[in-house]
């Protein structure tokens, strides 16, 4: 399926790893021209080298952006100058409070405020955040993680009944758990294996998503093959999500 992206700009905030890299990689496939951003330059460089590799680096670039950082946020947007689409992976996926309000929350809504003025000035405009199933499921140990994820899906939904009717289509993609090398289930997959399995054997489809499984949603959903989708929530989860959403 052609998604009609050619042509548009895309910016991808956390992009250089896991299920940012992938959407990244889609995007440019489908033929957008994108640009992301990662919290350090090894992080970067190693997307930018391995897209490379795959001769999918040509309408592709990367920068260091620090989300805390409006000054930088604004002045990494305006060297772009027209967006059609923005993605937000922004997530510190850690059970600590502090971290979970500055990076999912604040660093959310950061993102969020900056590139919207960039939004409203274009066509098939869409913003697309990355959220997670924690949103509405118990987290012990990972409370804030949770909270954070909640607290954002109610923004980004009032974002959308904000922005809909000027032209910005908003969403939420909820991925369920996701497998990334050296990420967090490959890591408790070794230190924690009985925990990793039974995550494993409660998925209804016996399995973790893959970050490309995630991506293929997130795309789509920021594309103009998804005209008519706002203010939705998307769960990627293998059906793990059982309980109705009202």
């Amino acid at each position: 399926m052609k998604l009609n992206v050619e042509g548009l700009t895309a910016v991808v905030f956390g992009g250089s790893r896991g299920i940012g890299a992938q959407i990244v990689k889609q995007l440019s496939a489908e033929g957008a021209k994108v640009h992301f951003c990662g919290r350090n330059i090894e992080s970067v460089e190693f997307l930018l080298s391995k897209l490379k590799d795959e001769d999918l680096a040509g309408n592709i670039t990367g920068a260091v952006v620090d989300i805390n950082d409006g000054d930088n946020i604004n002045s990494w947007l305006a060297s772009i100058g027209n967006i059609n689409i923005a993605i937000s992976c922004v997530s510190a996926l850690s059970p600590d409070w502090a971290t979970s309000l500055k990076t999912d929350i604040r660093g959310t809504i950061n993102v969020t405020e900056a590139v919207m003025p960039y939004l409203l000035k274009a066509e098939n405009a869409s913003f697309t955040w990355i959220g997670s199933k924690a949103s509405s499921f118990v987290t012990p140990g990972f409370e804030s993680y949770g909270a954070s994820k909640a607290a954002m899906v109610h923004y980004i939904k009032t974002t959308a009944a904000k922005y809909t009717s000027e032209g910005v289509r908003v969403n939420i993609v909820s991925p369920g758990d996701t497998f990334v090398e050296e990420g967090f289930w490959d890591q408790i997959k070794k230190e924690a294996p009985e925990v990793y399995e039974s995550t494993v054997s409660s998925n209804p489809l016996k399995r973790l998503a893959t970050p490309e499984e995630i991506a293929s949603v997130a795309v789509f959903i920021a594309s103009p093959k998804a005209s008519f989708v706002s203010g939705a929530n998307w769960h990627v989860d293998g059906g793990a999500t059982a309980h109705i959403t009202l």
